[in-house]
């Protein structure tokens, strides 16, 4: 028989790293074998209530094939939610793509999942998205997939499912936003914004610190004599400690930002912390008439103009926290003026090394060296 276990657990049933399981004695071939039947990271209700429903064949003997209980989606979805939050700076569009594929995968088993249910999901969010006159954009499915991804390789790893059901799915092709602010686009937003939002704005494009940065950022954190802004891993997407530099004109826009008092926060509004201000930004843009363009361009434009300005990749890498080339190259943009600029340096190039040929021939004409 089954002996109490430190866990204080019903009789029959324990517990250890890998999550609840059955372990009891059976009779075969006349041999009293012992048997475990594993039940995976579930709940202690669904672990009793499997138990229950076969504690008569324990105790009789007979040899056990306990059904691994099927998790459904929103269950795996909710476990997956609570390792989000606790760990993911992306918690808050984590919700949201977990919103939309809660509403249409529910209560079934994740393990039912394919790639086609995958597909009819993406059919039904664009049908749905077209009814309300809007078009999705790849990149928007791509977030859903990839947290579609998460929440089965999390279910994986506790043991709630045997495989991933929805392995090899595809990605969109992503197109990358080319949007950059001109100067005068750039003075015409400043002077449609409002006057507490103002300074959000410019240390977005001088910095290329994320919105979520700035509007965390608390004084402690500024240290105007030293001419830093020193970020927590903790307060980063990256999770890497970051030195934002701040020059003479950044640091007497800080300077200039009276204190509220009570408040930690460096951005207030009557006397709280800004929270998320995408209405205020838009609202901007219209009325400086610039299209298309978003707050967090503002971070193409500062990784865009520090490029241009000759600092090494290297030195933008660690301002902006970017910590692979490959994302960081899709926020330089390259315009119409670099390319421009291109063929002016050769053309100056191909001058400067211009030399006559002959040397006594008296042709007078001229050789291009390396053209």
């Amino acid at each position: 028989m089954s002996r109490p276990n430190v866990h204080k657990l019903p009789q029959f049933l324990r517990k250890d790293s890998k999550g609840y399981f059955l372990d009891y004695r059976v009779e075969a071939d006349g041999l009293t074998r012992r048997k475990r039947v594993r039940l995976g990271q579930v709940p202690l209700a669904q672990a009793k209530k499997v138990l229950a429903e076969h504690t008569q064949e324990i105790v009789s003997g007979k040899y056990l094939a306990v059904d691994k209980p099927r998790v459904t989606f929103t269950e795996a979805a909710e476990s997956f939610l609570a390792f989000s939050k606790a760990r993911k700076k992306s918690h808050r569009r984590d919700l949201i793509s977990v919103r939309h594929l809660t509403a249409f995968f529910g209560n079934r088993p994740l393990e039912s999942l394919n790639p086609s249910a995958v597909e009819d999901y993406l059919a039904s969010r664009r049908a749905e998205a077209g009814r309300k006159g809007k078009t999705l954009m790849g990149s928007t499915l791509n977030r859903e997939i990839a947290c579609l991804k998460t929440i089965a390789r999390r279910a994986m790893l506790d043991r709630l499912i045997d495989r991933n059901p929805v392995e090899g799915l595809r990605m969109f092709r992503e197109q990358s936003r080319n949007r950059t602010l001109t100067p005068e686009e750039y003075q015409r937003l400043l002077e449609n914004c409002s006057l507490h939002y103002r300074p959000v704005v410019m240390l977005a494009y001088d910095t290329g610190m994320r919105r979520g940065e700035i509007l965390g950022l608390k004084w402690d954190q500024v240290d105007l004599k030293a001419g830093v802004i020193s970020l927590r891993a903790d307060e980063t997407k990256t999770q890497e400690n970051r030195e934002i530099p701040l020059d003479g004109a950044l640091k007497a826009l800080i300077a200039g930002i009276p204190k509220t008092l009570g408040s930690p926060y460096v951005f207030t509004f009557r006397g709280h912390g800004l929270t998320d201000p995408k209405t205020a930004f838009l609202r901007a843009c219209q009325r400086a008439s610039i299209p298309d363009f978003r707050f967090h361009d503002l971070r193409h434009c500062a990784v865009t103009n520090f490029r241009k300005a000759g600092v090494s990749d290297s030195t933008i890498m660690s301002i902006s926290g970017h910590k692979t080339y490959a994302v960081f190259r899709r926020y330089d943009r390259i315009d119409r003026g670099d390319r421009q600029e291109a063929l002016e340096r050769v053309r100056r190039f191909k001058d400067t090394n211009r030399t006559p040929i002959g040397h006594g021939e008296g042709s007078g004409s001229e050789q291009v060296v390396g053209g």
